[in-house]
């Protein structure tokens, strides 16, 4: 089942879920009873926050309504291979049990780092099973791609860019075939980047791309040390695919030293956070651009110094 569509699956949900199944003896809970112990009636309303981009409608049956997102929520859970059907029973996989030995550690932050890695593994090592990942991978690879990252991106209303229209420079402008067909659509990307760590809310309909949350969490091993500038990118790449060079990448431009929009954001946020510092470079070739935007001038890299010790707190 794809992320993005049907829009009623929530990544809080799908951890409150998995959390649930392995509460119970033997990381197994039947699911009639997981679905009444997480749905019931008047769920809507406890999780209002959760789904606030859908309008306020007095007709609507909250125990229903919190039904479906359990429900949907349960189903890419199981996409993804974190829980499997066993006869009438939901029951963790190795997967999950790899990753959490107790309920309490199955947190928000722990939770999004799972997902994201199954969410790359699906997406670059089991081509036959893409369609459950391929709508939001590409969507997540557009955001990345194109240009002025600073620049919010909303669908195709507001003041804001227009998402609509930066997708059809790479999959064409029949929306058919773009990732992202609809502001239905558009709504759990606001959710699921966030939730990732790959993108900054400016509202609950619009994002810009900023992977630096992700790549702290996921470059914790990465020694202290000074890397030259396309090393540390490739480190970067084999976390985060959709990034310069990586197998699900849109990125491509002629001058090959400049550095992708959403990496340039993504840099630049580590480095305003001290994580990362761009020494002076120690030539004028082998250099990359990092790139925001139009009147901002390209700061030229050499070298990246990488400052593990700023990483305590995505731990």
């Amino acid at each position: 089942m794809p992320l993005l569509n049907p829009p009623d699956i929530l990544p809080e949900a799908m951890r409150y879920l998995l959390r649930t199944v392995l509460a119970h003896k033997e990381a197994r809970c039947p699911r009639s009873e997981l679905l009444a112990l997480v749905a019931p009636e008047g769920l809507t309303e406890a999780m209002r926050p959760l789904d606030s981009d859908k309008d306020e409608d007095p007709d609507t049956d909250t125990a229903a309504t919190g039904r479906l997102i359990a429900d949907r929520s349960l189903s890419a859970l199981i996409s993804l291979g974190f829980v499997a059907i066993d006869g009438t029973d939901v029951t963790a996989t190795g997967l999950a049990l790899d990753n959490w030995r107790t309920v309490q550690t199955v947190t928000a932050t722990s939770f999004g780092r799972a997902m994201r890695s199954q969410l790359w593994h699906i997406a670059t090592a089991d081509i036959g099973s893409d369609t459950r990942v391929a709508d939001l991978v590409n969507a997540l690879a557009v955001l990345f791609a194109t240009p002025e990252p600073l620049r919010p991106f909303e669908f195709d209303t507001g003041t804001g860019r227009h998402f609509a229209d930066a997708q059809v420079q790479w999959f064409g402008p029949h929306k058919r075939e773009w990732p992202v067909t609809n502001a239905t659509q558009f709504r759990p990307l606001c959710r699921w980047a966030p939730y990732l760590g790959l993108a900054q809310p400016i509202t609950g309909r619009s994002l810009v791309a900023d992977a630096s949350r992700a790549l702290l969490q996921d470059l914790a091993d990465l020694p202290r040390g000074r890397f030259r500038a396309a090393e540390f990118i490739a480190h970067c790449r084999k976390h985060l695919p959709i990034c310069d060079g990586g197998s699900r990448s849109l990125w491509k431009t002629d001058a090959s030293e400049e550095l992708s929009p959403g990496m340039s954001m993504s840099l630049c946020q580590l480095e305003a956070s001290g994580a990362v510092t761009f020494p002076a470079p120690e030539s004028d070739t082998d250099t990359l651009s990092v790139v925001l935007g139009r009147g901002r001038e390209p700061i030229r890299i050499s070298h990246i110094d990488w400052h593990p010790n700023h990483m305590k707190e995505a731990s």
